[in-house]
C-alpha cells in the first residue's frame, strides 16, 4: 500500500465532514460545561442560599417540631419544590453550554451516515484492537495527568486553608460560611484552570490525529485532481479542439485576443476570460504570420504593445492555447491592465 504523506485536500476534508468525521474534543465540551456549571452556581448563589433557609427554617419551626407528623407533607412538598428550583437551571444552563461548546467545534453539521449500522463496532477483534490503540493510551495519559493535576490542586487548598479552617473554630456562623464558599470558588476556579489546560492540549491531539487520519497518498491526491479537473491531457484536447471550431482561422483568433504583444519579426495574441482563468497565448507566429497578427490587431482595434524579450519569451515558451508560466505573471499583467485601460498601481 502507497505511504499517505501528503496533507489532505479541501475536497477529502469536505468529504469526511459529510460523513461526520471532524475534530471534535469531549474535554473541550466536559471543561465548557464545569466553567458554565460554576458560573451559574455563583450567580445562583442568593437563590439557592434563600431556599436553603427556608427549607430549613419550615423543617425545623415550632410547628414542625410540636406536630411533625401533620407537617411532613408540607416539609416534603417544600423539599421538592427547593430540588426542583435549586438543580433545574443549572442542569438546563449546562445542557446550553455542553450544545454551544459542541456547536463550536464543528458548526452545523447532521450526519446521517454516523446513524447507520456498522457490523466492525460488533467485530471483537476491531473492539480489541480500539481497546489497545495508541489513541486509547494516550488519553489514558491525559486522564491521569488530569487526575493528578486536581490532586495536587486539593492538597494545596487543604494545606493552605488548615490554619484558616482552625482559626474559624468560634466565629460567626455567616463567618464561616463566607470563607468556606470563598474557598470553594478559588477551588473550582483553579479546576477550571486545570480543565481548561487539558482541554486545549485534548483538542491539539484530537486534531493531529484527525489530520493524520485524512492523509492522502500521492496518487490519490492525482486521481482526485483527475476526478475534479479531468485528465489534463484530454482537457487540453478538448480545448484546442473548442478553439478550433470557435475561431475558423488566425483572424478569428487575434480579433477574440485581450493584447497583442510583438518584437521586429515575432507576435503573441494573448486572451484573458477573467479571475478564473489564466491568460493564455490563442495566436503567435514569426516572419509573415506576425505580420498577418499585427495587421489583424489593427483592424479589429486589438491593444497592441512592443515588448521584444517578453514577446520572444512567450513565443518560444508558451505553446499555442496554454496558460503563461508563473514567472510572467507580473509582466503580462501589466500589459493586460493596460490594455483595458486600468491605471497601473
Amino acid at each position: 500500500m502507497e505511504e499517505k504523506t501528503q496533507k489532505p485536500t479541501p475536497k477529502r476534508l469536505r468529504d469526511a465532514r459529510k460523513r461526520g468525521e471532524v475534530v471534535i474534543s469531549q474535554d473541550v465540551t466536559s471543561s465548557a460545561v464545569f466553567i458554565i456549571t460554576v458560573v451559574a452556581v455563583w450567580l445562583m448563589g442568593a437563590l439557592g442560599f434563600g431556599l436553603l433557609k427556608g427549607l430549613w427554617l419550615q423543617a425545623t419551626g415550632a410547628a414542625m417540631l410540636a406536630r411533625p407528623g401533620e407537617h411532613v407533607a408540607q416539609v416534603l412538598q417544600a423539599s421538592a419544590h427547593t430540588a426542583f428550583w435549586g438543580t433545574v437551571p443549572i442542569v438546563a444552563v449546562a445542557l446550553v453550554g455542553a450544545a454551544a461548546a459542541a456547536f463550536f467545534q464543528v458548526g452545523g453539521l447532521a450526519a446521517w451516515e454516523k446513524l447507520k449500522p456498522d457490523l466492525n463496532h460488533l467485530n471483537p477483534a476491531e473492539g480489541l484492537k480500539r481497546i489497545v490503540s495508541t489513541r486509547n493510551l494516550v488519553n489514558l495519559l491525559k486522564m491521569l495527568l488530569k487526575t493528578a493535576l486536581l490532586a495536587a490542586l486539593m492538597f494545596a487548598v487543604i494545606r493552605g486553608t488548615v490554619d484558616t479552617a482552625l482559626k474559624l473554630g468560634h466565629a460567626h456562623p455567616a463567618t464561616i460560611l463566607g470563607v468556606g464558599a470563598r474557598i470553594v470558588f478559588i477551588t473550582l476556579a483553579w479546576a477550571a484552570v486545570v480543565y481548561l489546560l487539558m482541554a486545549a492540549v485534548d483538542y491539539a491531539h484530537q486534531y493531529h490525529e484527525f489530520m493524520k487520519k485524512q492523509r492522502m497518498s500521492i496518487d490519490e491526491v492525482r486521481r482526485e485532481y483527475k476526478d475534479n479537473e479531468g485528465d489534463p491531457i484530454n482537457k487540453g484536447r478538448r480545448r484546442s479542439a473548442h478553439f478550433e471550431a470557435v475561431y475558423a482561422g488566425l483572424a478569428d483568433r487575434v480579433r477574440a485576443s485581450s493584447a497583442v504583444i510583438h518584437a521586429a519579426g515575432v507576435a503573441v495574441a494573448l486572451q484573458y476570460l477573467g479571475d478564473k482563468d489564466l491568460p493564455r497565448v490563442i495566436a503567435r507566429g514569426q516572419g509573415d504570420v506576425a505580420a498577418q497578427i499585427r495587421r489583424f490587431a489593427s483592424e479589429a482595434l486589438v491593444p497592441t504593445e512592443f515588448d521584444p524579450e517578453l514577446a520572444q519569451r512567450l513565443h518560444e515558451d508558451v505553446g499555442l492555447d496554454m496558460a503563461i508560466p508563473r514567472g510572467l505573471y507580473e509582466r503580462v499583467a501589466k500589459l493586460l491592465r493596460w490594455a483595458q485601460g486600468e491605471a497601473d498601481s
